[in-house]
């Protein structure tokens, strides 16, 4: 490996961390402009916009580079954010709840056990099926073709379940107030006043904000370009499958923001939102990104592949992780409270994989 090679990583990663940032910040004061940022919508904008970096690598991977090992590229980083999401996300929430038991005065996540049950069981439902499309014979790979387009109606029918449902319990209410309480300002706004007097972070122009997200789109974009071009140079230097790299490697790129800010929301007793932001878009990541793999790639992870075990270990951590918080939610569902027992206990199988995959490497 040169050192323009990583050059090329580390500047890849910066523009996906910055990028990301940044067009979450964007997209939710787009929902200000267009009046859309209210309760559940801003919720659901928050999703789309901390998930769009994850979701751009499969797809600039698959679609742009059209090789194998772009699909192997991008089917790692399909399956890799809701393994991260579900396991070490979760994890490091746990632990940040649990070391700062005293200041939280409380020794349980605080959460809305309703909305948090249907967005698991959402993912639940939809992963498995990613899930068993991926192991089926072969001579049943001809299904894909047609239950691939199952995800993503599915994930309207997610958006219609939320948006219908009034913001009227006590949770809606206190979930609405952190939001607010978490919204930042414009982040070009808050450099530019500076410059510009005239510019008010809390009440930026439009046209400010929309070449925000443009300008952040596009880094996100070039970044993901350069990482799937790395990945498949550093696998073919190194001999490694790229579908383990990418399994690896894009999710710390693209899951860092989403997971600080959960941290964020934790350690200041903002439990509502901190859960439903990751439990959003693991909803998210296993229905949009999901349709791209199965209909523009093989989408095979039985043994007969070469993403044989390690596609299939993080799906099924993924799935174990979120089933498990699912039956606590269901068995303390009046209380409102998830016990930390069970986000790390699903975070421990990230630890796992990670073990597993270095004694293979090193075996």
């Amino acid at each position: 490996m040169s050192a323009l090679d990583v050059a090329l990583i580390v500047g890849a990663f910066a523009l996906i961390l910055a990028g990301a940032e940044v067009f979450t910040n964007g997209v939710e004061w787009l929902g200000v402009k267009l009046k859309l940022s209210q309760g559940a919508t801003g919720s659901i904008l928050a999703a789309f916009g901390t998930a769009t970096p994850e979701t751009l690598i499969p797809i600039v991977a698959i679609v742009f580079t059209n090789t194998a090992e772009g699909d192997e590229i991008g089917v790692g980083a399909i399956l890799g954010a809701p393994f991260m999401l579900g396991t070490l996300v979760m994890l490091l929430i746990g632990l940040t709840a649990y070391l700062l038991r005293a200041r939280r005065k409380r020794t349980t996540l605080h959460v809305d056990a309703a909305h948090a049950k249907r967005d698991l069981s959402f993912f639940l439902v939809m992963y498995t099926l990613a899930l068993l499309l991926a192991i089926a014979p072969r001579e049943l790979h001809f299904l894909k073709s047609y239950l691939g387009w199952i995800f993503l109606p599915a994930y309207f029918v997610y958006l219609f379940v939320v948006l219908r449902t009034p913001a009227r319990g006590p949770e809606d209410i206190e979930e609405a107030k952190e939001e607010a309480e978490a919204f930042d300002e414009l982040t070009f706004a808050t450099y530019l006043r500076r410059a510009v007097a005239s510019i008010r972070p809390k009440a930026p122009p439009l046209w400010l904000v929309l070449a925000q997200t443009l300008i952040a789109f596009a880094a996100i974009f070039v970044g993901a370009r350069f990482f799937a071009d790395f990945v498949g140079d550093v696998s073919h230097a190194l001999g490694f499958n790229p579908l383990l790299l990418s399994l690896i490697l894009a999710p710390l790129a693209t899951e860092l923001p989403e997971a600080a800010n959960s941290l964020i929301w934790t350690r200041d007793n903002k439990d509502v939102i901190a859960l439903g932001n990751v439990a959003g878009a693991m909803v998210f990541q296993s229905t949009i990104p999901v349709t791209v793999g199965v209909l523009l790639t093989p989408w095979d992870l039985g043994p007969s592949s070469a993403s044989w075990p390690f596609g299939v270990m993080t799906a099924v951590f993924a799935l174990l992780s979120g089933l498990v918080i699912y039956i606590q939610l269901r068995v303390r569902t009046r209380e409102n409270s998830l016990p930390l027992s069970s986000l790390m206990l699903g975070g421990s199988l990230y630890v796992v994989f990670i073990a597993y995959v270095l004694w293979s490497v090193l075996g």
